[in-house]
């Protein structure tokens, strides 16, 4: 049955310390920003993360020493420059255990999870020095050919931002786009679902969205816990809803730079304002 309930809430009951999380979204798209923030104010430590690429949600969580292990093919702000913390993390505390992927590499891995298969094989990583970097990357032969072989990700539970869900807890696209798949895909290879939503609908305003075309990003079978959170996504984009906030994602870049001012950015953004008035 699915839980339908606060974020403030369904955060504290589902999300704790070692659990593996894959976040949907990317490229400042998408992302369940307004649960990041959640997890940042109850202060919830040793995540282990999964993103395919990841931005202001990654480097936030890092801000606040909050991931101990994270798997990515990137981490940055795209059209901005680099994500401060992550570069911290990794060149100078050296806190975070990293897994580098290919992006391709991470597309496969999460359709074997939600395919039910243990591993994956490709071609496209022979010869990459990443096979040297990944002990679980391992070159195997098959009727003659040669492959890399990598592991499926199978995350306790996805997190990821939506348009709306009815009562029953289906999740509906407003129009189907590109991006979508930067959601789904994550989604499906995860034990459970944590959606988040633009807006909570009747059933009967469910039924009129199918009827008008639109269609069912998740049907309720396959989603456990689901919070209303408007303009959840920003300062990432919603399409076709509104548009990255580059202008804010260029503040948060200088203000994490300096310890005191990350600080006045998480009163100002994260704890000292609701998420109406922060938007």
């Amino acid at each position: 049955m699915v839980v339908i309930g606060t974020i403030e809430n369904l955060v504290k009951k589902v999300i704790t310390p070692d659990i593996k999380i894959s976040f949907g979204g990317a490229a400042l798209f998408l992302k369940p920003m307004e649960v990041v923030r959640e997890i940042i104010r109850q202060e919830i430590k040793d995540l282990i993360i999964y993103t395919l690429i990841g931005d202001l949600d990654i480097d936030l969580l890092l801000g606040v020493k909050a991931i101990k292990e994270l798997h990515s093919s990137y981490v940055g702000l795209p059209m901005i420059g680099m994500a401060r913390h992550f570069r911290k993390a990794m060149e100078k505390e050296q806190s975070v255990d990293f897994y580098e992927w290919t992006e391709l590499s991470m597309v496969r891995a999460f359709q074997a999870g939600a395919m039910g298969t243990p591993a994956i094989m490709l071609r496209s990583l022979l010869g990459s020095d990443l096979v040297k970097l990944r002990e679980d990357f391992e070159e195997v032969t098959y009727r003659g050919m040669k492959y890399i072989q990598v592991p499926a990700i199978t995350p306790d539970l996805a997190i990821v931002h939506a348009y709306a869900a009815d009562q029953n807890g289906n999740v509906f696209y407003p129009k189907h786009h590109a991006l979508d798949e930067f959601s789904t895909l994550p989604a499906q290879c995860a034990k459970q679902l944590f959606v988040s939503v633009e807006r909570m609908i009747t059933n009967e305003e469910g039924r009129e969205l199918i009827q008008q075309g639109q269609s069912t990003m998740f049907s309720s079978i396959d989603v456990d816990f689901v919070v209303e959170a408007p303009k959840g996504a920003w300062p990432s984009g919603f399409p076709p809803f509104y548009a990255s906030d580059m202008g804010h994602i260029m503040t948060y870049s200088g203000m994490a730079n300096m310890p005191e001012t990350f600080d006045m950015y998480l009163r100002e953004y994260v704890f000292g304002k609701s998420q109406e008035a922060v938007q």
